[in-house]
């Protein structure tokens, strides 16, 4: 099976050798890059730890933690250090491996790597009036931050980096292509972003309706509800989500379906979750 692996450009080694490594033959690119951000939340945030007022920091991604790591650098402080002195939750095993790697503790992670697994662990601790900073992309499920809110929370949301769509790159055009000829067996989806930046490089290909087409005849899979949400309003049938939210549960997912069978063939496979 071919598969199209569409992740940010600092996972894509990653992603494609964890697909090849379970059998997969791949066509990769990267609809989007990362960019650390700095600006007046990310000083609020380096203010609140000198000041020991954080008592939670959740970190949602990866990325997050290359970007924490740059912050260190940037304001000349201990970041790591004063991470230690607040609890630590990771979202998903790849953010814990991260943040170990780079000397940080992790203290929790939700049993459900999404907002609602986090917030329904946070709030069975007695949130009320402790500060909890977020940190994560410009494009955060903002579920999150109402449900630690309604538990009575004080929230700071800190973007630490950005993701830029990359509609125009190079690699991203020539698996356009590559799909249309009818060259892609199957797609996987990490995000709601990289499926409308991938629908929107057909766009400017003046082929959107007919790769929306070709979706609609391959194998579809996407992480999370609002993943799937997002390419069922562009006209894409959904074909697979997985009940983790990983990449490689959905590549194991991908795995147990009989190659070729379209999304007819195959049932949606999920649990009630929302992506951060």
């Amino acid at each position: 099976m071919r598969l199209a692996v569409l992740r940010p450009a600092n996972r894509l080694a990653e992603a494609v050798a964890l697909a090849r490594a379970m059998g997969f033959e791949t066509v990769a690119a990267s609809p989007l890059a990362i960019v650390p951000n700095d600006d007046a939340d990310t000083q609020r945030l380096v203010r609140a730890l000198r000041r020991d007022e954080v008592d939670h920091v959740v970190v949602t991604s990866s990325a997050a933690v290359t970007s924490i790591l740059m912050m260190s650098k940037r304001y000349d402080t201990d970041i790591i250090g004063l991470l230690d002195r607040c609890k630590v939750t990771a979202i998903g095993p790849a953010t814990a491996k991260a943040l170990t790697a780079a000397g940080i503790r992790v203290d929790m992670m939700p049993g459900e790597f999404t907002s609602t697994g986090l917030v329904d662990m946070l709030t069975a601790r007695d949130i009320g009036g402790k500060m909890i900073c977020l940190l994560r992309s410009d494009h955060g499920d903002p579920s999150l931050v109402t449900g630690l809110e309604d538990a009575g929370a004080l929230v700071l949301e800190v973007t630490v980096y950005k993701l830029v769509p990359r509609p125009e790159d190079q690699d991203l055009v020539a698996l356009v292509r590559k799909a249309l000829a009818g060259d892609v067996d199957a797609f996987a989806f990490p995000s709601a972003m990289t499926a409308a930046t991938f629908i929107e490089a057909a766009e400017l290909m003046g082929s959107r309706d007919m790769l929306i087409a070709v979706l609609n005849d391959r194998l579809v899979a996407a992480i999370g509800p609002p993943t799937r949400r997002r390419l069922e309003s562009m006209g894409v049938r959904v074909g697979i989500m997985p009940g983790q939210a990983t990449f490689k549960a959905m590549l194991e997912a991908i795995k147990r379906t009989p190659e070729g069978g379209s999304n007819d063939d195959i049932p949606l496979r999920f649990e009630s979750l929302s992506r951060s």
